[in-house]
């Protein structure tokens, strides 16, 4: 059967719950995935991820800011160029709030089309529509690396030493698992496959190959939002922190939001 011809280095998944099943009546826009107050809280994170590291004074989310925020740490730094260019949708070489939003709605309460596409940009790290084998490379490090259990796993009970050796996957290992999956894609062995190839491939084995990868830059977005204290679900936009603003009023920030030239006003959260 197909299902049995699905490479086992990917567990099967269960999809994230669509936002839809969880929203609160009356609240969500049709063109919209969040709630007004959601709405606000992810143009937290967004002022957040806009503040200079050194001088800490609004600037654009291009890709010297971008790589200051995730090339920096040191189990992603081979994917955030990947990640840049997925999210910069227009390839202007700067993430706009709408791109922003974009990339949260698809990671976080994208239906399968939506998880698929984000997915296949990842993949595509160049945007000439079509995935190569090189393009997989930072993929299947980033994952080895995420895999690692720390030193201290080591000293751990017998048991749980096993554990933590029968988890962990060399890179080797976790890149022979991309690359079975990108020979299945590759059909015509040109060494490349387009996104309708990927649909196929999805369509006969399932999503477990997105599940795992979007599942990465899960882990990787929510570690750099971490300090915001704003947590992103599938069912919520919970802000622990309220007490910060995280904006710079002394800066407009009208220029970085394609919808409107003059600078938004987010003193107060919206009622929820």
């Amino acid at each position: 059967s197909s299902e049995a011809q699905t490479f086992v280095g990917f567990a099967r998944v269960a999809p994230l719950a669509m936002g839809g099943s969880s929203s609160k009546q009356g609240q969500k826009s049709p063109n919209c995935a969040f709630t007004p107050k959601e709405l606000y809280n992810l143009k937290q994170v967004y002022f957040y991820l806009c503040l200079h590291t050194t001088t800490l004074t609004s600037c654009p989310l291009d890709r010297n800011q971008f790589h200051s925020l995730f090339g920096n740490h040191r189990q992603y730094k081979p994917l955030w160029r990947a990640l840049f260019a997925a999210i910069d949708l227009n390839g202007d070489n700067v993430i706009e709030f709408e791109e922003f939003l974009t990339f949260v709605t698809h990671l976080k309460r994208g239906d399968v089309e939506a998880r698929r596409q984000l997915c296949f940009r990842l993949f595509d790290s160049n945007s000439d529509g079509m995935a190569e084998k090189a393009d997989f490379r930072s993929i299947a490090e980033t994952r080895a690396a995420a895999l690692r259990r720390p030193t201290w796993h080591q000293h751990q009970s017998q048991q749980h030493q096993a554990l933590a050796s029968s988890s962990d996957a060399p890179a080797e290992e976790t890149e022979d698992e991309y690359m079975q999956f990108f020979n299945a894609c590759d059909e015509d062995n040109d060494g490349r496959f387009s996104f309708e190839d990927f649909e196929s491939y999805c369509m006969l084995h399932g999503e477990a190959v997105v599940g795992q990868t979007l599942k990465l830059l899960e882990v990787m977005f929510d570690g750099v939002i971490e300090e915001t204290g704003i947590i992103i679900t599938a069912a919520d936009v919970k802000n622990t922190k309220p007490h910060i603003d995280w904006q710079d009023h002394k800066i407009g920030m009208g220029s970085f939001f394609c919808c409107s030239s003059a600078p938004p006003i987010f003193t107060t959260p919206p009622v929820s």
